[in-house]
């Protein structure tokens, strides 16, 4: 019950805008952690490329009539890259331990 209601609540556009940080940085963080090696620097890669992202799609956003700079989609972006980043890189160096 209390989670249809969360889900409610959560606008469908926010959802979106998670996935698609999520996503990106998912990506990033594969493509940063193979060419750097370094899991670290692989996560602030991958979490900056999210917010990057974000802030691009809201200031394009931003200069359509009618449109404007929505900081709660960039909150909704940033959330799905930081959550996402962070899990991956603490799989990683998990796995990098148990080796």
């Amino acid at each position: 019950m209390m989670v249809s209601n969360l889900n409610a609540q959560i606008a469908e556009d926010k959802k979106k805008h998670f996935i698609a940080g999520a996503t990106i940085s998912g990506l990033t963080y594969s493509l940063a952690k193979e060419k750097l090696g370094d899991p670290n620097k692989a996560l602030l890669c991958s979490i900056g490329a999210g917010i990057l992202a974000g802030i691009a799609k809201e200031t394009l956003d931003s200069t359509q009539p009618g449109n404007n700079f929505d900081k709660k989609d960039l909150l909704a972006t940033t959330l799905g890259s930081i959550s996402i980043s962070l899990t991956i890189n603490l799989f990683d160096k998990k796995i990098k331990t148990k080796k």
